[in-house]
C-alpha cells in the first residue's frame, strides 16, 4: 500500500496487488478480498475508485465494508461496471451508514475498511484508490487557500456544456470537464461518447464519480483515481502538463464571485491553474465556449471546495 498523502482532516490511500488478502473462484467469478485497511484516527466517508481491463460480457463488482471499534459491517455494493453497462444499487442502508451513489457516508466514525471485488472472464483490476474524510472535519482558513508559489496556466480546449444539444446538458458537468481533461492529454474523444461511457443506468446520471475515474483509466497511458485536497498549495504536483485536477464545489448565491452558476450544491470544474490570488479553472457551466476559461478568488474557492465539498476530486494524468 502506498501513502498518497495523509491530512489532518482526509486521507488518500493507493493499493497493489500486495493489499489482496484472499481470493477465490466460484463457478467463474473470482473474488479478492482486501486486507483490513486501518486509518489513523476515524473517519466518516469512504471513496474507492478503480483502474481495470475488462472486455467483451466480463463485468467487474466493487464492494466495501467498514469496522467500528470490533464490529464489521455488512459489505456494500458500490457499483458494477461491464463494457456496456454501468450501475450503481438501490439505497443500501444501516446503522453503520449508507451508500449515496458512489460514496460510503458512514453514521458512526470508522477505524478501517476492507474491499472486495468480483470479476468475470479476464477482467484484471490494476489499481484500487481509496480517500476519505477523517472524523471531526476541520478546515483550515488560514492555510487552505495558500496558492502554490510560481504562477502556472494549464492550455485546454474549453467546452461549455451549456452549448450542447443534448436535453441533458445542464446535469453534464463531469463528463464535460472529463472530455476537456483527456483531450488536453492527447486523447481523441467526444462529449457524446463520455456521456454514454460514464452513464450510470439506475441512478440515471452523468456524476457517478466511480465510472468517471474508471472511463478515464480505459486509455492507452492514463491513469486515474479519487483524491481529497486540504490546501490550494497541493495542486503544484497534481496540476500539470501531464496532470489534470477536476475538482467538485458547492456554493451560495454571492459567495463565488464570477461564477458560472448562481448557487450550486455540487458543480465539477478544470482547474487550469492559479495566479495572484486567483485560481485558475475551465467552467463547463458557462453559457459559451469563450467564457468557460474563468479566475476565481482563492479564498471563495477553497471555501467552495476545500470547506463544502472537503476537497474532493479526480485525478487523470499520464502514466
Amino acid at each position: 500500500m502506498t501513502v498518497k498523502t495523509t491530512l489532518s482532516s482526509v486521507f488518500n490511500l493507493s493499493h497493489s496487488p500486495t493489499d489482496i488478502a484472499g481470493e477465490a473462484t466460484v463457478d467463474g467469478v473470482r473474488t479478492l478480498t482486501s486486507r483490513p485497511i486501518e486509518v489513523p484516527g476515524k473517519f466518516s466517508s469512504l471513496f474507492l475508485s478503480v483502474n481495470a481491463t475488462i472486455e467483451a460480457e466480463d463485468y467487474l463488482l466493487l464492494e466495501a465494508q467498514v469496522r467500528v471499534q470490533d464490529k464489521w459491517s455488512p459489505y456494500y455494493k458500490l457499483g458494477m461496471l461491464s463494457e456496456h453497462l454501468k450501475t450503481s444499487f438501490p439505497p443500501q442502508q444501516d446503522s453503520f451508514g449508507c451508500v449515496s451513489i458512489d460514496e460510503l457516508v458512514l453514521s458512526i466514525p470508522a477505524q478501517a475498511y476492507r474491499f472486495r471485488i468480483q470479476l468475470t472472464g479476464t477482467a484484471n483490476v490494476t489499481r484500487v484508490y481509496s480517500c476519505g474524510v477523517k472524523d471531526p472535519f476541520v478546515y483550515d482558513g488560514k492555510t487552505a487557500d495558500r496558492l502554490p508559489r510560481k504562477n502556472f496556466l494549464q492550455e485546454v480546449n474549453p467546452i461549455s456544456q451549456m452549448e450542447q444539444k443534448s436535453p441533458e446538458r445542464r446535469r453534464i458537468c463531469s463528463p464535460t470537464s472529463l472530455c476537456m481533461a483527456l483531450q488536453k492529454l492527447g486523447q481523441e474523444v467526444s462529449l457524446p461518447h463520455v456521456m454514454a461511457e460514464v452513464h450510470d443506468g439506475f441512478a440515471n446520471v452523468y456524476g457517478n464519480w466511480l465510472f468517471n475515474v474508471f472511463h478515464a483509466g480505459t486509455y492507452p497511458g492514463i491513469e486515474a483515481y479519487a483524491r481529497r485536497f486540504s490546501r490550494l498549495e497541493e495542486l503544484k504536483d497534481f496540476v500539470t502538463d501531464q496532470s489534470c485536477v477536476l475538482a467538485s464545489i458547492a456554493f451560495e448565491e454571492n459567495e463565488l464571485p464570477g461564477a458560472a452558476l448562481a448557487h450550486t450544491t455540487g458543480h465539477l470544474v478544470l482547474i487550469q491553474g492559479w495566479q495572484k490570488n486567483q485560481i485558475l479553472v475551465a467552467d463547463p457551466a458557462a453559457p459559451n465556449a469563450g467564457s468557460v476559461c474563468r479566475a476565481y478568488g482563492k479564498t471563495e474557492f477553497a471555501r467552495a471546495w476545500l470547506e463544502r465539498k472537503q476537497g474532493i476530486s479526480y485525478i487523470v494524468r499520464k502514466k
